[in-house]
């Protein structure tokens, strides 16, 4: 796909916004390490989505629109010395557009995209070290080497199932991939789901038609990265003035909570991800997400 057919498929979803929907609802997403005593490494996640299902011709959809920021820092946060970090210092803010189509109640595939830029223009700095400032009265990180400042374009591809096992007991599996500058990437997510199983993904926060639910999930990523912009730089040029090795297999253990309470929808998720290069100082690392969404009509 060239990138001029990427933005009119862009355009194409965000215009669709526009017609009439079955649901929408607004979901913020909030990732972090410092529950765990951390604040290094993936630091920070945040992301405000707009979700809207409709039905047309029989079909279901989901329509997807997301604005996302990512924060990664070294553990040596306050080295002057980038020749000692351990993690690149990275940032990346994106706009990101999906359509999901229902295939059967418990199955969907996933198409979309992102564009988005690294660098300073990422406001990774700016947000890391005021926030330090305001909440947590720390001194600012130094933020030395970054990864350089680019535009990156990027496809998604996504494939649900779930296999109900007993009453109310379900597996789910989902097979993804990032397709562009920032990452070359294939990963599986599998796990066992006590609770409605649908054909939205739980980590979504899809908030169901269905009564005040409560779910749990236990399952695991497994991914395999070709290239990972946060570590390497750019697959064309060598603007980066440190990268590191990343590793080509990772994993990450999930541990989930879900409670509808009307029209809100409450996830949290414990997250454990393998290193994602081998110059980090600890085996593994820990993050929550929190995520709450509300439906809007």
């Amino acid at each position: 796909m060239s990138i001029k057919n990427f933005f009119y498929f862009l355009f194409g979803i965000i215009v669709s916004f526009t017609h009439c929907y079955s649901q929408d609802q607004l979901t913020l997403d909030v990732d972090n390490d410092l529950y765990f005593n951390r604040d290094f490494y993936y630091s920070s996640g945040i992301s405000l989505a707009y979700s809207s299902q409709k039905s047309k011709e029989e079909q279901r959809f989901i329509d997807h629109l997301k604005l996302v920021q990512y924060i990664y820092t070294p553990s040596s946060r306050y080295e002057p010395d980038p020749k000692k970090y351990d993690y690149p210092y990275s940032g990346y803010l994106f706009l990101e557009v999906a359509r999901q189509k229902k295939l059967s109640d418990y199955s969907s595939f996933s198409l979309g995209g992102n564009i988005g830029i690294t660098g300073d223009a990422s406001l990774a700095k700016g947000m890391q070290n005021l926030y330090h400032d305001l909440v947590l009265d720390l001194p600012n990180l130094e933020w030395k080497s970054q990864m350089p400042q680019e535009i990156q374009v990027n496809l998604l591809f996504n494939y649900i199932n779930g296999f109900n096992l007993f009453d109310n007991i379900n597996f789910s599996t989902k097979l993804y991939s990032r397709l562009g500058t920032y990452q070359l990437m294939a990963g599986i997510n599998f796990g066992l789901l006590i609770g409605d199983t649908s054909w939205y993904s739980f980590s979504d926060n899809i908030v169901s038609q269905s009564k005040n639910n409560f779910s749990f999930y236990i399952g695991t990523s497994q991914e395999y990265y070709h290239h990972d912009y946060k570590l390497e730089g750019s697959l064309f040029n060598d603007n980066a003035s440190l990268t590191l090795t990343s590793n080509k297999y990772r994993n990450i253990m999930e541990i989930g909570l879900l409670k509808k309470f009307n029209r809100f929808q409450v996830l949290s998720t414990f997250n454990s991800m393998s290193k994602d290069t081998e110059t980090q100082r600890t085996l593994r690392h820990p993050f929550l997400k929190i995520s709450i969404s509300y439906i809007l009509n």
